[in-house]
């Protein structure tokens, strides 16, 4: 990988090749940093503005992609007409889509009996944050201090949803010391952009157009990898960490000067800005 803002010529290039641009972006991590709790994670007035400026232009197509559910994204971003991709794909909501998982609704009793089990063994843990997405149970022991206590967290989950990985009717996934039980679907963030590609962007965003794409963690890593061919792909992190990304960023700051960079660089000679509501998909 490489640091984006020493290669600013270069991706200057890539973006002034291709007329439009669809731009997919992680949430957590990326658009803001990651919190001691997902409450505390509030998109800040600037960067929203400027997904607003992408929102309302006819260059570029932007979409959210999340691990949080539909209606938590939809009131954190708070940006009308735009595609929201929630519990990593398995909740879609933009302009002439609206989708959930039928093999996920199916999952929503395991999904509620295992965050129950979980909710009676684990809540006198101190730090321990159960959240019930609707299509998935994330289970953040962020602010659990004490090591035993983290052991005890593992040792019980690892009871609780031993029976349901082993009949595959849920799955278990990590994230930033979070683990996400999720439904036992092909879903994931990866499978949700090819399907994208495939079956919803208009063809103005689906053929020629370059994807560019940030995110910050294994879900966004298994993007970086998926994807191939015309992409600018941006990790948020430290560069040691092992991403198949083109380029990296150090930090949700960074991440708003390159939104800037990029909305400039398409935007000069450009004065098709539209008003909102009037974007035409």
């Amino acid at each position: 990988m490489k640091y984006a803002f020493d290669h600013l010529q270069a991706i200057r290039e890539l973006l002034l090749a291709h007329d439009k641009i669809t731009l997919l972006t992680d949430f957590d991590g990326t658009l803001t940093p990651i919190q001691e709790h997902p409450d505390l994670a509030i998109l800040s007035e600037d960067i929203r503005q400027i997904l607003l400026k992408f929102s309302q232009s006819r260059i570029f197509f932007l979409g959210i992609i999340t691990g949080r559910s539909l209606r938590q994204i939809k009131k954190l971003v708070n940006i009308p007409k735009i595609l929201y991709a929630a519990n990593h794909g398995i909740e879609l909501e933009g302009p002439g889509i609206r989708f959930s998982c039928a093999e996920a609704k199916k999952a929503r009793y395991n999904l509620w009996h295992v965050y129950m089990r979980l909710f009676n063994a684990l809540r006198h843990i101190e730090g321990i944050y159960l959240e019930d997405k609707g299509y998935a149970v994330s289970l953040h022991y962020r602010l659990v201090k004490k090591a035993r206590d983290t052991e005890f967290v593992t040792k019980t989950l690892d009871s609780i949803i031993k029976p349901y990985l082993e009949k595959k009717i849920l799955s278990l996934c990590t994230g930033k010391m979070v683990y996400e039980i999720r439904p036992p679907v092909t879903w994931n963030k990866a499978t949700t952009i090819q399907w994208l590609l495939t079956n919803y962007l208009p063809l103005a965003f689906s053929g020629d157009a370059l994807l560019v794409y940030l995110g910050d963690d294994q879900a966004d890593i298994e993007v970086f990898t998926a994807l191939s061919g015309k992409k600018l792909t941006i990790f948020v992190g430290t560069p040691t960490d092992t991403s198949a990304a083109d380029y990296y960023v150090h930090s949700p700051e960074e991440v708003k000067s390159f939104l800037e960079f990029l909305y400039k660089q398409k935007d000069e000679g450009h004065h098709d800005l539209l008003t909102e509501g009037k974007r035409a998909i």
